[in-house]
């Protein structure tokens, strides 16, 4: 049996950039079709505040909706 994993690393800016957005009080939700377990890790690694993992296209703009009608400001990346 063999085992193939694959990545995608993490961009050098990234962590500054998140970083940055939480010093001025930004929440940050990752909205992402990959593993749950994938996503949770990046966002431990990220301190990424919420995950939303193994979602798809239409999920994404579900849960863009509802973070829009609770009054948040949404924009991605």
């Amino acid at each position: 049996a063999a085992l193939v994993a694959v990545a995608d690393r993490i961009k050098p800016t990234t962590p500054e950039a998140i970083r940055r957005l939480h010093a001025i009080g930004l929440r940050i939700v990752m909205l992402t079709g990959d593993h749950a377990t994938t996503a949770q890790a990046v966002a431990k690694t990220l301190g990424i505040d919420a995950v939303h993992a193994e979602v798809s296209p239409a999920d994404k703009a579900a849960v863009i909706a509802k973070l829009k009608a609770e009054g948040r400001r949404v924009a991605m990346a």
